[in-house]
């Protein structure tokens, strides 16, 4: 046999193999496109693999079936097999080193892994899946990034991108809701470092500077003895307590009736019962801590005052004593929600913790920058029970100790803003149901715990959502409270908070802003929970923001008073028509079943004892100033 003769064997003995390989290869092409579906070939390996194995073919069978003397031309595609048969050698290493790094990943943790292991491992192995898009595996990359980074409920500076949002409301976001903890990077001048100086333990005193009209003064007015209302104001008092667990119930009005001791009088009422029964305490314990509680509060803050944690505890008991709610909370979990509305802004100087970073306070010094104030108020508030002979705790068991001390510590810890957008996703992740036949459900502690924390935040944040006129009202006072530490970072040469200069402040923009970005999510979580929130908060929280922006960019703070003085002129005029019709006898019959009627009984009464007693005969010795509560006294 001539040596062409051998050649000519040897090339068709070649092309036949070639042609059987190109065929499997095809074959395999063939069958993962049944498999996965064309979305593989939208990954660029898959797409060039295709290409390969698809010209190999047509170029094997192109060579099996031509002739001898074929033009040159077919004779150059056939040279092109081999740099073919190379490309289709480097696919082939490209999927390797894919599965590899996929391997490598998923079992990287041998036989003890950790939850995340197991989870990114999962990611890593789909991740390389033939049958992933490009642009799903770019967002599960970004998942992997999330995952390994721990930011799956970080709210950061991509919250801003793609919205709308203004730059004073961006500046605001980035200043209070996604400060991080360590991101103060401010120096603090000679000046700010005054600031609580001069006191020999930062927790002895909020260390709140002379000049910002006084402000330091605390609660006072305490007489020696707690007596009862006078009759008049009793049954007053008793009748507004009978709505104590309604949305639109007016602790203006409690503050009014009381003298200027809502805080003890509400927290009393509210918790007398719950405190005897499942404390184990008396009467008299509940009420010195009461007072203590509300002596410690600054009574010319305009905001954060005892009125204001008043509000948060009748708010949280509306809450707790909802039907949806109110099963999976033990009597000493309600306890504690309220006992952490009472405590949550004890002895607050009227300056946020973006203050006491920035001015390098003894407090942010004292507590690492990090829940600077939230710290500060349960701090004290155990030590005030301590030192007052007024320890709530001391008859528990030794795990109820322990379970409610966490427990008050987390409720008022939960109240830092810094941690809104994190708290608020995992709310909805874990305890929101998904779907509208879903009820609410509390499997483990944990959830339990961020109910909890949920319902303390939402109360401290809730009046955008409270009827127009007490909506108003407290706006009128957090404005002024913003004032205040606007114009005491301008004494100090700070750079002046968002919405804390009097003469910028744009009022709209700044209540629309905390509507859209804080008080909506929350309330739309709690809608989907509680049909009655949905109907008494969310409602009116929607309404009160329609409200605004119908308001001109210009409405100015000064405008509120005059609004809000003529909403309670329509409400007196409207209940003198109702107080007519009902002495005539002019109003329709309603049918028996009509009206709302409360879902449970847990939603109808709210809690706490129906009458006031005279409860304490013992001297609580404090400074007397016209300025405080005219008299503190014990329901």
């Amino acid at each position: 046999m001539t040596f062409e003769a051998q050649l000519k064997a040897y090339q068709n003995a070649f092309d036949v193999v070639d042609l059987v390989v190109s065929s499997v290869l095809t074959l395999e092409l063939v069958l993962r496109l049944f498999g996965f579906g064309l979305v593989m070939l939208m990954s660029f390996w898959n797409s060039f693999d295709a290409i390969v194995v698809v010209g190999t073919l047509v170029l094997s069978l192109w060579s099996f079936t031509s002739e001898n003397g074929t033009g040159s031309a077919i004779a150059t595609l056939l040279r092109m097999r081999p740099i073919l048969r190379i490309f289709r050698i480097v696919v082939v290493f490209e999927r390797i080193k894919q599965r590899s790094a996929a391997l490598k990943h998923a079992h990287r943790g041998s036989a003890l892994q950790t939850p995340i292991e197991t989870v990114l491992g999962t990611l890593y192995e789909l991740r390389y899946h033939p049958s992933i898009k490009p642009s799903v595996q770019s967002e599960i990359d970004y998942a992997i990034y999330t995952i390994k980074n721990n930011k799956l409920y970080d709210a950061g500076e991509h919250m801003l991108n793609g919205q709308n949002i203004d730059k004073d409301t961006q500046d605001w976001l980035r200043d209070g809701l996604l400060r991080k903890n360590d991101a103060s990077a401010v120096t603090p001048s000679p000046a700010a470092a005054d600031v609580g100086a001069g006191t020999t333990d930062p927790d002895d005193k909020v260390g709140r500077p002379a000049g910002v009209g006084g402000l330091r003064k605390e609660n006072s007015g305490i007489t020696d003895e707690l007596f009862p209302l006078v009759e008049t104001a009793r049954h007053h008092f008793n009748e507004l307590m009978a709505t104590v667990a309604e949305w639109d119930f007016d602790v203006f009005r409690v503050q009014e009736i009381t003298k200027g001791n809502a805080l003890t009088h509400m927290g009393y009422f509210l918790l007398r019962d719950l405190v005897e029964e499942h404390l184990l305490l008396d009467a008299h314990t509940l009420a010195v801590f009461l007072i203590e509680i509300q002596q410690g509060y600054v009574v010319l803050n305009p905001y954060h005052n005892a009125m204001h944690a008043a509000d948060v505890m009748q708010t949280s008991n509306y809450f707790a004593t909802r039907s949806a709610i109110a099963p999976f909370l033990r009597p000493l979990d309600r306890t504690l929600v309220l006992l952490a509305a009472c405590i949550h802004d004890y002895k607050h100087d009227g300056f946020n913790n973006g203050f006491h970073i920035a001015s390098g306070s003894e407090l942010a010094i004292r507590y690492n920058d990090t829940a600077v104030l939230e710290n500060f108020h349960v701090a004290q508030a155990f030590l005030t029970m301590k030192s007052s002979n007024c320890m709530l705790f001391s008859k528990l068991s030794t795990d109820d100790y322990k379970y409610s001390r966490d427990m008050l510590i987390q409720l008022v810890l939960g109240t830092d803003m810094a941690k809104h957008f994190e708290d608020v996703a995992l709310f909805k992740a874990n305890i929101m149901p998904q779907s509208l036949d879903e009820r609410l459900e509390i499997k483990t502690l944990g959830d339990k715990k961020m109910l909890m924390k949920m319902i303390i935040h939402t109360s401290d944040v809730s009046n955008p959502a409270k009827v127009r006129v007490t909506m108003l009202r407290w706006t009128d006072r957090v404005v002024e409270e913003f004032f205040g530490q606007g114009d005491k970072e301008k004494t100090l040469g700070l750079v002046v908070s968002p919405f804390m200069d009097r003469t910028t402040l744009a009022l709209k923009k700044m209540q629309l802003g905390f509507a859209d970005f804080v008080v909506s999510p929350l309330f739309h979580v709690w809608a989907n929970i509680s049909h009655q929130v949905q109907v008494d908060g969310y409602t009116t929280l929607l309404d009160n923001r329609e409200w605004w922006n119908q308001r001109d960019d210009n409405f100015k703070h000064a405008q509120i008073k005059g609004v809000v003085k003529d909403l309670l002129q329509d409400a007196t005029v409207a209940s003198g028509l109702l107080s007519r019709k009902l002495s005539t006898g002019s109003l329709p019959m309603v049918r028996e079943g009509d009206g709302r009627a409360p879902a449970s009984q847990a939603e109808s009464d709210g809690g706490g004892s129906n009458k006031l007693e005279l409860v304490v005969k013992e001297t609580n010795k404090g400074g007397g100033t016209s300025d405080g509560p005219t008299s503190t006294t014990a329901p």
